[in-house]
């Protein structure tokens, strides 16, 4: 029998991917740094960008939109160089804003609007090193309030949420009814970790103190459950811009993308 689907024309375009990418930087006040760590990304094809610890002042802050990622939101801390979040968009991403949400202290900052009329909320969140808890369960009580469509939240919660496998000990200082309550705030608005989802048994680093000599996964992309099944795969790049690893999750997405680059010649 003839197989029809063999006579079937190919289209010209086919589905393209989100690419998140997420890290505490650790300072990016330095150009040399912003342009080496743009370059990288637009390289690596990277759709989105969190972006923790950029240490702007409010009434100094830089910009780091450039052609090739020409939308930037920033969280930052009014008077010190210290905290700071961005969000960042690839140029091949139409994302349309309607609504945001910034921490006047540069610890979270949430983005609601649009790709391809799908709605979509983004969350960046660098929580304090002490009361992780509070922060986070204060903060994503704000979110659900906000949110609206497909959420994905990237931060660096600075805890451990399953010190088993998420600590090269397998144990953590932070005490256990911390980690607790922020399991419980995340399990609130059904946010799930996609590494975790991904490698449920993998133990696997994101962040090494120098202090107390030991690895531990605090960093963080998390998806909302009803939507985990538009997720490819994650990754946990090496240590390049700060002591913390950059991480990487894929979705599916609503955008297309050209079968075959398009050839010009050059004027």
């Amino acid at each position: 029998m003839e197989d029809k689907s063999q006579l079937r024309p190919k289209g010209a375009f086919t589905p393209a991917q989100l690419t998140y990418w997420s890290n505490n930087i650790q300072g990016l006040n330095v150009p040399e740094k912003c342009s080496r760590l743009l370059k990288k990304l637009w390289a690596a094809r990277v759709s989105m960008v969190f972006l923790k610890e950029t240490h702007f002042r409010g009434s100094e802050a830089p910009k780091l939109e450039n052609r090739r990622f020409p939308a930037g939101y920033y969280a930052n801390h009014p008077d010190a160089r210290k905290a700071g979040v961005a969000i960042l968009f690839a140029h091949t991403v139409p994302f349309q804003c309607t609504a945001t949400l910034a921490d006047p202290n540069g610890r979270y900052l949430f983005l609601k609007g649009t790709i391809a009329d799908h709605t979509y909320t983004f969350a960046c969140l660098y929580s304090p090193n002490r009361r992780q808890h509070i922060f986070i369960n204060r903060t994503l009580t704000k979110l659900e309030s906000f949110r609206e469509g497909l959420l994905v939240m990237a931060g660096d919660l600075n805890l451990p949420l399953e010190p088993r496998l998420d600590t090269s000990r397998g144990t953590s200082a932070v005490p256990a009814h911390c980690i607790h309550t922020t399991l419980w705030a995340l399990s609130r608005l059904g946010l799930v970790d996609c590494r975790r989802a991904s490698h449920p048994d993998d133990r696997d680093y994101t962040h090494y103190s120098a202090v107390h000599s030991h690895y531990n996964r605090i960093d963080y992309i998390f998806l909302a459950q009803e939507f985990l099944t538009l997720l490819h795969n994650t990754d946990i790049e090496l240590m390049e811009h700060s002591d913390h690893a950059p991480v990487v999750a894929r979705t599916r997405s609503p955008l297309f993308k050209p079968r075959e680059r398009q050839w010009k010649l050059n004027d």
